[in-house]
C-alpha cells in the first residue's frame, strides 16, 4: 500500500526525538516500510524516517522560519497531505482531528487518530462529520462520547529493541515523567517512603519540580537522575524494581508503563483512563484505588515474573503489533468496506 502519515509538528520524526507522536510515527513507519509499504511522512524539516518525508515547514512550531502559530503550523500540514493524496491508497492524519474538514477534497480516504481525550470541541468536530473514520488509542478515551464511537481501538507500540529486557533489577523504585501535579511525582515519593524504599525520580526540570518536588529530595531515600532519553532511558526502566505511575488525572494512554513493562518491569499505577487496559492485574503490576494504597501493592509487585512481563508486552504492545492492526484498517478503508 502506498501510505501517508501526517504528523503533529511539535518536532521533526526522528528516533531521537521529543515529541511523542512524532515517536510513534517515526516507529509506525519504520514497522510499515519493513511489512513492505510505501510509507510518505508529512512533517518538520528534520524528520528522518524508513520512507519518504514531504517537508511542509523548515522547523517546528516558531523555529527556523515557521509560524509561530502552532495551530497554523498543522493546518499547513494538514493542507500539503491533502494535495498529493492522490499518490496515496490511504491518509492516516495524527493532527487532532483538524483533518476531518478535508475529507470531502481528498483523493484517498482518510483515517484520523486523535492522541488526547476529546473535549467539547473534538465531541462537537466529530458530531459534524459521523462517517469519518476515526480510530481510538484506548478503549477509555472516547468512553465518554459514546454516540461518536471509534472504528478500532488500536494501543501504541514502542520499540522493543530500545528496552531490552532486564532479568535482574536494581534496588529502587522509578517515577518517570512530567513532573506535574497531575502525573502525581509527589505521591510516588510518599508512596515510596511507606513501602521503605529508594526512589528515583526522571525527568525535565519545571517551575513544579523546583516549587514542590526538589525540596523532598535527599539524595538518599529520593534521588534525582534528571531528564533522561536514549538508552539511557531503557536502562533506568529496565533497572527498576518497579515503576510508579500515580497519576492523578485520566490519560487516554501511557507510554511510559509500556515501556517499562517491555523491560520486564512492573508498573503499580491508579485505576484511572486506560491504565487498567496497559497494566494486566497480576501479571505486569497493579492499578490501587487511590495513591494511598499504593505501598501494599508495590511488594506484591516486586514478586511479579519479569519475563513473563516482557512476554506479554512484546505480544501487545510491540510496534509491529500495532502495524498490523493499522494495516488491516488501512486495507478495509482503501477497499471500501468500512
Amino acid at each position: 500500500m502506498r501510505i501517508a502519515l501526517i504528523s503533529t509538528l511539535s518536532t521533526p520524526v526522528r528516533r531521537d526525538g521529543s515529541g511523542s507522536v512524532e515517536g510513534l510515527l517515526w516507529l509506525m513507519a519504520r514497522e510499515l516500510t519493513f511489512m513492505g509499504h510505501e510509507v510518505t511522512v508529512f512533517g518538520a524539516a528534520g524528520s528522518e524516517i524508513d520512507g519518504e518525508v514531504i517537508t511542509t515547514l523548515p522547523g517546528p512550531y516558531g523555529v527556523a522560519g515557521s509560524p509561530d502559530d502552532w495551530q497554523l503550523c498543522e493546518w499547513i500540514n494538514l493542507c500539503r497531505a491533502v494535495e498529493q493524496s492522490a499518490r496515496f491508497d490511504v491518509l492516516h492524519s495524527h493532527a487532532y482531528l483538524w483533518g476531518l474538514p478535508l475529507e470531502a477534497l481528498s483523493k484517498a480516504p482518510m483515517l484520523h487518530t486523535l492522541h488526547v481525550c476529546p473535549y467539547s470541541s473534538e465531541a462537537r468536530l466529530r458530531a459534524m462529520y459521523p462517517r469519518a473514520a476515526i480510530s481510538a488509542i484506548s478503549s477509555y478515551q472516547w468512553s465518554h462520547v459514546p454516540e461518536a464511537r471509534p472504528l478500532a481501538v488500536i494501543h501504541h507500540g514502542v520499540d522493543r529493541e530500545q528496552f531490552t529486557f532486564h532479568p535482574q533489577p536494581e534496588d529502587y523504585l522509578l517515577y518517570l515523567g512530567r513532573f506535574t501535579a497531575s502525573k502525581g511525582p509527589l505521591q510516588a515519593i510518599a508512596a515510596a517512603r511507606a513501602a521503605g524504599m529508594r526512589l528515583v525520580l526522571a525527568g525535565p526540570v519545571n517551575d513544579y519540580f523546583r516549587a514542590c518536588v526538589e525540596p523532598l529530595v535527599d539524595g538518599q531515600s529520593v534521588e534525582y537522575a534528571g531528564s533522561i532519553t536514549g538508552v539511557e532511558r531503557g536502562r533506568l526502566l529496565g533497572g527498576a524494581s518497579a515503576l510508579l505511575y500515580p497519576i492523578q488525572e485520566p490519560e487516554p494512554f501511557g507510554l511510559v508503563p509500556v515501556e517499562a513493562m517491555m523491560c520486564g518491569t512492573p508498573v503499580v499505577g491508579i485505576h484511572l483512563g486506560a491504565i487498567p487496559e496497559i497494566v494486566e492485574e497480576g501479571v505486569s503490576g497493579y492499578c490501587a484505588g487511590s495513591a494511598q494504597d499504593m505501598p501494599p501493592l508495590i511488594a506484591r509487585s516486586l514478586t511479579l515474573d519479569r519475563r513473563r512481563i516482557r512476554e506479554q508486552a512484546e505480544a501487545r504492545f510491540s510496534g509491529e503489533r500495532m502495524a498490523r492492526d493499522y494495516v488491516e484498517l488501512y486495507e478495509r478503508l482503501a477497499g471500501g468496506d468500512l
